[in-house]
């Protein structure tokens, strides 16, 4: 929960980023499929909200009201979920920092801002659960590397299995970091996701390390080493 506000992250939900107009297209939910909380969205659920409101349903930089990236151009329900398009984001620090992050691939996730209006319990292969038939909805917003809305950085150890896909982020980020434009808040932000990401690679070294028949061993943490050189070595 955010505020009076539940919040429910979407990883993988963008489609499309139109640099030149400023356009963000992609999905903020998806149905029929239990997410983290327990709950499972069905289609409908947000088809009186958009058709009543769609017009004050914001998009947001991070959940923040403070930070408007404006409204959506297009948004309707489809198979897999709500699917938009935005209009053309404003020219303010944070929505170019948005920008950026959509450009080097590190925003990979939408969320969204609602009040569930009709639910009921259901038990679903053993399992109790909340299914949801109708929202209120009230905002969607981008959400950077991977940040959980309650609990920041929590889909890292779910999305990185190997040093290679480390490598790939840490690679993004650093790349972000030589664009000069960036704001101060977007640089702190990017500094904590390395060093998390450091941490994640220690762990993954540490795993890989260890075989069932034999002592504990670190040889094959040399793998790591540049990656956690280069970390070790970063400095804003």
């Amino acid at each position: 929960m955010k505020g009076l506000l539940e919040i429910k992250d979407f990883t993988g939900s963008v489609q499309d980023v139109d640099t030149k107009n400023r356009i963000v297209t992609g999905f903020f939910n998806n149905f029929d499929s239990e997410d983290y909380d327990g709950d499972i969205i069905r289609k409908g659920a947000g088809s009186k909200t958009i058709a009543e409101r769609k017009d004050k349903i914001f998009f947001l930089n991070q959940h923040e009201w403070k930070q408007p990236h404006g409204f959506a151009s297009v948004m309707e329900e489809k198979n897999e979920g709500t699917y938009f398009e935005s209009n053309p984001l404003p020219n303010t620090s944070y929505s170019n920092d948005a920008m950026i992050l959509y450009q080097e691939g590190i925003v990979k996730e939408h969320s969204f801002g609602f009040v569930t209006e009709k639910s009921k319990p259901i038990t679903v292969n053993g399992r109790k659960l909340r299914e949801i038939t109708e929202y209120k909805l009230y905002e969607f917003s981008n959400v950077t590397l991977g940040a959980n809305a309650n609990t920041p950085f929590s889909g890292f150890k779910s999305r990185y299995e190997t040093v290679e896909d480390i490598n790939l982020e840490v690679k993004k980020l650093l790349n972000v970091f030589r664009n000069a434009n960036i704001t101060d808040d977007l640089g702190v932000q990017l500094e904590l996701s390395i060093k998390m990401l450091q941490m994640e690679a220690f762990n993954l070294g540490k795993k890989h390390s260890i075989k069932e028949d034999e002592p504990i061993i670190i040889t094959q943490i040399k793998d790591y080493e540049p990656l956690i050189k280069t970390l070790n070595n970063f400095k804003l």
